[in-house]
């Protein structure tokens, strides 16, 4: 059988194609390109005026932060001599509120710089400037914990913030080498964080923008005197702890003492009231305080602290004692009165009205009330400590 024969391809036909395909290929990848670039060309405007955009708000933001890297520092640099004012203006308060109004400050402005990122702008520059920021708030944090646990301080209760029941944990303290220690190295952070600033400070003035970042310094040169910088910030421990103004300072009053019931309007006076500037213990005069018929009687208690730290497991006591003249009728088992206690915990200058159960009285019978404050051991002056009443049951 014969064999079929093979067509043979026409010379060329082959190396033509391959031209034609390569030319088209050629085309594609000239239009692509071109239309990249076209895309690229016309993206820039929008993504510079993105960048401006991003800088306009981050410039405040640094500004800000840098004026309160300025209180902080102030702050700083006068606390070893700051001097009590009169009560409740205490050199512990004033540095107290001064840490707590910089932690509230850096920690807003770190909120506001992880906002403002989006669009984000060229390159990484948000990121950095979100971690400068929140590297200066943490900081700031962690300076105000060091310095509460040398000095026994603790935050104060913001206003209009949800309150608790739970008792305010003690006062942790720590040793001034300790408190120098990590003073120096929160020192170290705080420049760190002036020199990822500046870095994107250099990222933007790179782009040759309309708007440019100013600079935000908190450890302003030279480094080493610096109230921020970790050798001064490092010796502060040491001032702070030998300062008389700052050391803990132990008051407990009994502020104010009310009846339940009220005392009526005729007889001696049913509500004992004083205050931590010179404050005065009553005694029960010769006049008593009339209480209408009841079989009970309750005090109600006001206790303020006075002092510069905050005081745990305060106990208040109320004891109601019979104090009939000789010769009078015997009181009844059941009204021969008693003692009443309430622990509480009392944060510096804040007071407490504990909750006392009311005691057995009887009608037509005299008898002593007295409350009484346990004060630490480290409180000298005991005014106010106790108040006292000579009261009458109406029959």
């Amino acid at each position: 059988m014969p064999r079929a024969r093979r067509r043979r391809r026409p010379p060329g036909r082959g190396l033509g194609q391959s031209v034609l395909i390569g030319i088209a290929l050629t085309i594609t990848v000239v239009l692509v390109a071109g239309s990249l670039l076209a895309i690229h060309t016309q993206s820039k405007g929008y993504r510079d005026a993105t960048t401006v955009g991003y800088v306009a708000l981050a410039d405040p933001i640094g500004q800000a932060s840098a004026r309160t890297g300025a209180q902080l520092s102030a702050l700083m640099a006068a606390a070893p001599s700051l001097t009590n004012g009169q009560f409740p203006n205490t050199a512990r308060g004033e540095l107290e509120q001064g840490l707590d109004a910089a932690v509230l400050a850096t920690t807003n402005q770190a909120t506001q710089a992880a906002t403002i990122g989006s669009p984000p702008p060229v390159g990484g520059m948000s990121g950095r400037f979100t971690q400068v920021m929140q590297l200066r708030a943490s900081t700031t944090e962690a300076v105000r914990a060091t310095i509460d646990q040398l000095l026994g301080m603790s935050p104060l209760p913001v206003a209009g913030a949800p309150t608790t029941a739970a008792p305010a944990p003690a006062a942790t303290f720590i040793s001034t080498a300790r408190a120098s220690a990590e003073l120096s190295a929160e020192g170290q952070q705080f420049v760190a964080a002036d020199n990822g600033f500046r870095a994107v400070r250099a990222e933007a003035a790179a782009q040759h923008l309309a708007s440019s970042l100013r600079a935000s310094v908190w450890v302003h040169p030279p480094i080493d005197s610096a109230p921020l910088g970790p050798t001064a910030l490092g010796a502060t421990a040491a001032a702070l702890a030998l300062s008389p103004a700052l050391r803990a300072f132990h008051h407990l009053v009994i502020t104010a003492v009310g009846l339940s019931p009220p005392a009526v309007p005729s007889g001696g006076v049913g509500i004992v009231a004083t205050s931590c500037i010179a404050p005065q213990s009553t005694a029960p005069g010769a006049t008593p305080t009339v209480v209408p018929p009841t079989s009970t009687l309750q005090a109600l208690v006001s206790v303020t602290n006075c002092g510069t730290v905050p005081e745990a497991d305060v106990t208040v006591t109320v004891t109601v004692a019979p104090a009939d003249d000789p010769g009078s009728t015997a009181i009844p088992s059941a009204g021969q009165g008693g003692r009443s206690r309430a622990v509480v915990t009392i944060a510096s200058g804040a007071s407490s009205a504990p909750s006392l159960a009311p005691l057995p009285v009887a009608p037509g019978h005299r008898y002593t009330l007295t409350v009484t404050v346990s004060l630490p051991p480290a409180q000298a002056d005991a005014a106010g400590a106790t108040q006292q009443f000579l009261i009458q049951v109406t029959a």
